[in-house]
């Protein structure tokens, strides 16, 4: 068993939770556990969805390349089960097989008070209608063909809220992709938790179970 985390080591908490979701037996690992302890944040990847590049997708996100992604407020992890994991295929038009984008950020002061569920459907692409509507009518809209496929509220309890999305876009004129994302942020919308799972269409039809399984296993906890 393997695991990713966050700038200091894992405690007690981490290696309860990972025992609650795996008992692990003797043989070769099925699961990589990226974890960032500090924000209590964890997810549950099979081992064929590898790590990308971390400037590489810092870069694609648009953080300052002269300052570490932490001195930004930022930790993020980006894992790709193609067989040539890439940056394109986490953040770019089409994802030939599933990834995963997992973000904790600090909000600064001045927008905590912004953080509406609405605007975490719309984190990374629009799916509420308000959201939607700046692409009605643009021909250069670089997504179209959207079709909602879940939206629900979530609140896991103590001071965690957010949304889970599931939905699908084309991107740039590519091949349809489907989308599964799962937002929260704490009580007083200063830490903003992300993961973003996807991967095209077709590979969706073949892989839901899997996808699924691991959008299920992202936790977040709030408090000391």
């Amino acid at each position: 068993m393997r695991i990713r985390t966050g700038s200091r080591p894992v405690g007690l908490l981490v290696a309860t939770f990972v025992v609650g979701l795996l008992t692990v037996s003797c043989g070769a690992p099925e699961y990589t556990y990226v974890a960032n302890s500090d924000d209590r944040t964890y997810v549950r990847l099979p081992v064929a969805w590898r790590a990308v590049d971390e400037a590489e997708l810092g870069a694609a996100l648009g953080l300052d390349p002269g300052t570490s992604a932490e001195d930004q407020g930022i930790w993020m992890e980006g894992y790709d089960a193609d067989a040539a994991p890439s940056t394109v295929h986490v953040l770019g038009p089409h994802a030939p097989s599933p990834t995963g984008l997992l973000i904790v950020q600090d909000v600064p002061p001045q927008q905590r008070g912004t953080y509406s569920l609405d605007r975490l459907r719309d984190l990374f692409q629009p799916t509420s209608t308000t959201g939607r509507q700046g692409l009605e009518g643009n021909p250069m809209a670089a997504l179209t063909d959207f079709a909602l496929l879940a939206d629900e509220v979530l609140t896991p309890g103590d001071g965690i809220r957010g949304v889970h999305v599931v939905y699908r876009y084309r991107v740039r004129g590519g091949p349809v992709q489907v989308f599964d994302k799962t937002a929260y942020v704490n009580d007083d919308a200063s830490k903003l938790y992300v993961f973003l799972a996807r991967c095209s269409s077709e590979c969706y039809g073949q892989r839901q179970e899997e996808i699924e399984r691991v959008v299920s296993s992202f936790t977040v906890l709030e408090g000391p």
